[in-house]
């Protein structure tokens, strides 16, 4: 019972963390890139939460139901049975999810009402690639009751977001790129803090 409470205190812990960090971000940003500038990267910033809620309540709930289970009864090849089961379904909606974000990203800009957010939609679709790997990682350390690679990797995947979007957003702003170019970089800093939390895993 105890190791429950520190897991829950532990995951606890990072949500409010990486909480802080995703907001205190904004500003800096805001100023950086104006408001219209702040504002094109918020339109497509849902589709990144969608992709957050896969890949850290969503699905690694499940998989790391799946190994616990196993693990329970003592069944090591069980539970590395259901993780590469779960990594090749993870794996197949991700692709799906992908393509069908990266295909569709005119349409889904111009439902938005700016054709001109079709690049950051495409390049945002990588992020659903990247989701399958970390959910089985989180899910499968979870399985396991060690709660502390999934807090690292949250709180490690706002701080390099946060750090890549200002950083590359300042250096698109020094060049003199327009809003929609820093709103690009924005979303490469997004990509780079999924990337940092795959490398903590």
């Amino acid at each position: 019972m105890g190791n429950v409470w520190k897991g829950a205190a532990i995951l606890t812990a990072a949500a409010l963390a990486a909480k802080l960090l995703s907001a205190l971000y904004r500003v800096p940003y805001q100023n950086m890139v104006g408001d219209i500038g702040f504002y094109i990267y918020q339109q497509v910033y849902p589709i990144y939460g969608i992709v957050v809620a896969l890949s850290l309540t969503g699905y690694p709930v499940a998989v790391s139901k799946l190994v616990a289970e196993r693990l329970a009864g003592q069944d090591e090849a069980g539970a590395a049975a259901s993780v590469r089961v779960a990594l090749l379904v993870l794996s197949v909606l991700g692709v799906i999810l992908f393509a069908s974000l990266y295909l569709g990203a005119g349409v889904m800009a111009s439902a938005m009402g700016d054709g001109r957010l079709t690049p950051l939609v495409r390049l945002l679709s990588f992020s659903f690639l990247l989701f399958p790997p970390i959910a089985l990682l989180r899910g499968y350390f979870q399985g396991r009751h060690d709660m502390t690679p999934t807090a690292a990797s949250q709180v490690g995947e706002q701080f390099v977001r946060v750090t890549a979007i200002l950083g590359l957003s300042y250096g698109a702003v020094q060049r003199g790129a327009d809003v929609y170019a820093c709103g690009m970089a924005a979303v490469a800093g997004t990509l780079v803090g999924m990337t940092a939390a795959l490398f903590i895993l």
